[in-house]
């Protein structure tokens, strides 16, 4: 009971997560200060964890740093130890032709800067995507079959034990031409 009740007392701490994002759009504190209504000393108590920002202050600061709400304060679900998912719970994503199954393994609070998933792709899948924003890159590692990779005009092909990194700032495709399952793991760079 005393745990729980030490919980309830500490606020939630934003501040890291509010700097990261603030130096990822290239703002100082006086440019966020202007977008988003909240002082300039505020800001900087709120991102060295001095102040005790109400919601409608972090509401503002997220809204002026184009970051969800609830994706600043899932950063502190890190507090625990572990987290464990069932295989069922695991998010999953299937392409449109349905044999493309990319399973979510990254965590919230990443999902702006690195997506990570599994992947199965049965013979005769295919998953295209759009372009994911400049200089951002894809890692794809195959622990069986074999994948073709095609980015704009240019193919290349991607066998069990390999890995390919390429730029994703173009739209890009991955097929399974093979008659084989093709398994394995795909991170993305953005």
């Amino acid at each position: 009971m005393q745990e729980t009740n030490k919980i309830l007392e500490e606020p939630p701490k934003v501040g890291q997560e509010i700097q990261r994002l603030r130096l990822q759009h290239n703002l100082t504190l006086d440019q966020l200060a202007g977008k988003s209504g909240v002082s300039k000393s505020i800001l900087s108590q709120i991102e060295r964890d001095r102040s005790n920002p109400t919601l409608a202050t972090i509401w503002r600061i997220t809204r002026a740093l184009e970051s969800p709400l609830e994706d600043l304060l899932a950063v502190n679900e890190g507090t625990k130890c572990f987290e464990k998912l069932s295989q069922n719970a695991t998010p999953e994503v299937i392409s449109e032709d349905n044999h493309f199954r990319l399973r979510i393994l990254g965590t919230l609070n990443s999902v702006s800067t690195v997506q990570w998933y599994e992947f199965k792709a049965e013979p005769g899948a295919e998953l295209t995507s759009e372009a994911h924003g400049a200089g951002s890159m894809e890692s794809v590692t195959l622990c069986t079959g074999h994948l073709s990779v095609i980015v704009g005009d240019e193919t290349q092909d991607v066998c069990s034990g390999e890995t390919l990194r390429f730029r994703t700032d173009f739209p890009h495709c991955l097929k399974n031409e093979s008659e084989v399952l093709a398994h394995g793991f795909m991170v993305n760079l953005l």
